[in-house]
Parts: structure tokens; C-alpha cells; sequence
């Protein structure tokens, strides 16, 4: 199988959980129940995993969570990767609304409109609304933000009932834990539910709800 190269956008104030659950969801994920073993003993995850995630912001340099919690992203958009997975997190409304201003950056998420799949966590779909890319789709986000998302972006079918919704290459979730569930139903499109069903078990993640 293909091994997906994953990155996760990352900017002032995101949502933590918003980036580590699809991550550890995603490089905890293996082909078959012996890798599986083998990661929850090892140091170093397998380089046979089917994805590698990444984590790029814009400078390449630290970055605070809304926790207060700094990461060192691994690339800067001009070094990023060719990905096959971009996933765009939320975070605080303020937080977000400096991503939309940014004519950079939302041009640069739109240059990925044709990868495999393009995910958003929480209010990190008001960024992919900005981008125009969810126009004529369906989509969610935070149970909060849902009406501003609609008012905000009418051309987008808004789903107010759904933790998962995926439309073509698009795929949003809702708030902050929904990441989990976003990154165990693409592991289930790439891999199949058995591999979806042994990582959730793997993280003792029981809500396997889309």
C-alpha cells in the first residue's frame, strides 16, 4: 500500500487537541496486527506505517497552542512536502480569523485542492471556507460556530448531525475531539474498517461515531 504523507497546518492559538488527536490516530495506525504490537513496544515508530504525519506553519518557527502548549512545526510552507493529506485544525475564533486574513496562507491551502483528501478539525473549516473549496458542499464544524459558519459561507450545505462529513475529496468534523473520529474514518477509506476498528481499539477510543 501507498505509505500517505500527512500534514497538519499549524498557527498561533490552534487547538492542540485539534492536531494531536488526528496525529496520534494516524501514526498509530498499522497494516496488520503485528506491526500493531510492535508499535505499542517500540521507542520509534515503524517506517512501514501507512502514514507519516507532518506538521508545517507558515515561518517553519514555534508556535503556541490555545493551551499555552509551544510546537516546533517540521516544515515551513515554501519546504512542505508533497502531502497526499492536509489537515486544517481550529482553534479560538480570533485565532482563526488571523488564518483568513492571510491571503498567503489560504492560497497556499488551496493549491492542495486536488491531493487526496483535505480534512478540517472544529473551526478549521471556517478556514477551508474561506478558501472557497467547500462551496456547493456539505460540511460542519463546532456545534458553536455552526450558525456564524452558515451566515458566513451560504454557499456551503451545513450539517448540523454529523460528526464526519465527507463530500468529494473534502472532509470536515466538528468540535476539537471530533479530529479522532475524522482521522479513524480515513483511515477506514484508505485502509478498510478493520483497520480502523484495531487503531481505535489500539488508542481506547469507544465513541466510533461518524
Amino acid at each position: 500500500m501507498k505509505r500517505r504523507k500527512v500534514g497538519i497546518f499549524l498557527f498561533d492559538f490552534v487547538d492542540l487537541l485539534d492536531v494531536s488527536g488526528p496525529a496520534e490516530v494516524l501514526s498509530l495506525t498499522a497494516n496488520n496486527k503485528a506491526e500493531q504490537a510492535f508499535t505499542l513496544y517500540k521507542k520509534q515508530l515503524l517506517p512501514t506505517r501507512p502514514f507519516e504525519v507532518v506538521t508545517i506553519s507558515e515561518s517553519g518557527k514555534q508556535i503556541i497552542t490555545h493551551s499555552g502548549i509551544k510546537i516546533e512545526p517540521d516544515f515551513c510552507i515554501d519546504r512542505c512536502p508533497k502531502l497526499d493529506i492536509l489537515i486544517i485544525p481550529g482553534g479560538p475564533l480570533r485565532g482563526v480569523q488571523s488564518i483568513l486574513k492571510n491571503k498567503r496562507m489560504i492560497d497556499w491551502i488551496k493549491k492542495h485542492r486536488h491531493i487526496e483528501y483535505v480534512c478540517s478539525v472544529c473551526t478549521g473549516a471556517i478556514i477551508l471556507g474561506e478558501t472557497g473549496l467547500l462551496d456547493g458542499k456539505k460540511a460542519t464544524t463546532h456545534h458553536l460556530a455552526l450558525k456564524m459558519f452558515q451566515k458566513n459561507y451560504p454557499p456551503i450545505h451545513v450539517v448540523t448531525d454529523h460528526k464526519v462529513v465527507h463530500d468529494g475529496n473534502l472532509i470536515t468534523s466538528g468540535g476539537v475531539s471530533s479530529g479522532i473520529n475524522m482521522a479513524l474514518y480515513v483511515v477506514e477509506q484508505i485502509m478498510g474498517k478493520t483497520a480502523a476498528e484495531r487503531t481505535a481499539k489500539t488508542i481506547e477510543f469507544d465513541s466510533f461515531l461518524y
